[in-house]
């Protein structure tokens, strides 16, 4: 079945290429290092007796933050080397900055072709490969398994369309090539640990951690002082409301803006923080402001903004969970029509923050579900629910202050993710040493 794979990936790979040049001509940042993506990646040193070489793959930002503990933990003990991959641009930038000096290698992952996949796969030989949340590549496995190298997906999430396709008696095919004997599974949640099952993956090698997102908060950048610093810094005053668009897509601004302008001919003083989920669509989102008449300020003009706005677009990565202490309520982009698969609530959430998603959250089903039951999230069915949604919020302190208190109750019955997912890797390390 490799071989039907090797063969039908490079045919493929021709037909979506011009998609994805696109894609990534807009996103920019690919072209660094990007001879890493067809396996020119160095030639490291050689293993160090007594050490284990782990392989960390991390698609991008979210899935990078979500390891933050984790990788701290792992990269605080002196017989473990970690080499780190991944895909997008900004996640291999925040992987550099973060960790650059401390890790053993880091750079793009390869493309899941045999040339360049082996290629990679001499140069690192890793005794242990780790990949977070929902990351199947074949040709991966397929070199891990060659080698008898362990693999672990931790945070481990199959998505609405992932696993019905892999439930497809079409693709039944490819189960052998992406859930090989060398596999094991720690799943984000007790739903996602079903789904496994549900695809006949072996009981007795599926774990569940609860999701990584939960500690990947830096509770130390919370603070009262933090607020009244940035909502200075943003032009807010105390006596403003603020509402926030978090992790934005096209159209969604308009909503907000929308918004913000009926409230304020009700005499209500609010102020619009965007933070679009792609930086570079800043001319995009000026351009709507522009036409909207909206006052605004963009953070890469200066940080300071001027009193006067009504708007601040935060075009700049990074900086989410101490620009969001501004607000007093907010939105999470992604989930109106057309888009879909919604984006993490859990940052804003551990800020205690009232927030509103629309209907398309399909990525977050079980932290929305569960979110839902505990009254610290309000869903719309619709563009229009989901408006109405966000405006009962700016009219009734009392839901905010309700729900405020909701999201910190169900902050509190998580747990500890990354130190049951911790265990479980120095179990298999301790195993590796010993064999």
């Amino acid at each position: 079945m490799i071989w039907l794979y090797r063969l039908l990936l490079p045919l493929l790979g021709i037909l979506a290429l011009p998609y994805y040049a696109y894609r990534m001509i807009r996103r920019g940042g690919y072209s660094s290092k990007f001879s890493y993506r067809v396996g020119s990646w160095p030639s490291l040193p050689p293993k160090k007796e007594g050490t284990t070489r782990l392989w960390i793959q991390a698609v991008s930002v979210g899935e990078l933050s979500s390891l933050a503990k984790l990788l701290d933990a792992l990269l605080s003990d002196p017989a473990i080397e970690i080499v780190l991959s991944g895909t997008t641009s900004t996640g291999l930038k925040m992987a550099s900055q973060k960790y650059g000096s401390r890790l053993l290698a880091h750079g793009p992952f390869p493309l899941d072709w045999l040339p360049f996949s082996r290629k990679v796969w001499k140069k690192v030989q890793p005794d242990l490969v780790v990949l977070v949340d929902s990351e199947l590549w074949p040709e991966h496995f397929q070199q891990a398994k060659k080698r008898k190298v362990p693999i672990i997906i931790i945070n481990a999430r199959l998505s609405d369309r992932t696993f019905a396709r892999l439930s497809s008696p079409f693709l039944k095919w490819t189960h052998p090539l992406i859930f090989p004997p060398n596999l094991s599974v720690i799943a984000a949640s007790e739903r996602q640990h079903a789904r496994w099952i549900n695809l006949n993956f072996p009981s007795d090698r599926v774990q569940i951690s609860g999701n990584l997102k939960i500690d990947a908060v830096d509770r130390s950048l919370i603070s009262p002082q933090t607020r009244t610093n940035i909502r200075k810094e943003l032009g807010f005053s105390e006596e403003n409301l603020v509402v926030a668009g978090i992790s934005t897509w096209p159209g969604e601004e308009k909503m907000l803006i929308d918004l913000v302008q009926s409230l304020r001919l009700e005499k209500i003083s609010i102020k619009l923080l965007i933070i679009p989920r792609h930086a570079e669509r800043r001319q995009e989102i000026q351009k709507v402001l522009q036409t909207s008449g909206v006052p605004h300020h963009l953070r890469t003009d200066q940080k300071q903004g001027p009193s006067d706005s009504i708007a601040y677009l935060a075009d700049t990565t990074g900086e989410v969970m101490t620009l969001l202490q501004a607000a007093d309520f907010a939105f999470m982009g992604k989930s109106l029509p057309p888009h879909h698969g919604g984006q993490n609530p859990i940052e804003p959430v551990a800020l205690r923050l009232p927030l509103v998603m629309g209907p398309n959250h399909q990525n977050f089903r079980e932290t929305c579900s569960d979110l839902l039951a505990n009254q610290a999230l309000l869903v719309g069915e619709n563009a229009t629910e989901t408006h109405s949604l966000l405006l009962k919020l700016a009219r009734q302190p009392d839901l905010r202050d309700s729900m405020q208190n909701n999201c910190e109750e169900w902050m509190q019955k998580q747990g500890t993710p990354s130190e049951f997912t911790l265990s479980y890797l120095n179990k298999v390390i301790s195993k590796l040493a010993h064999s």
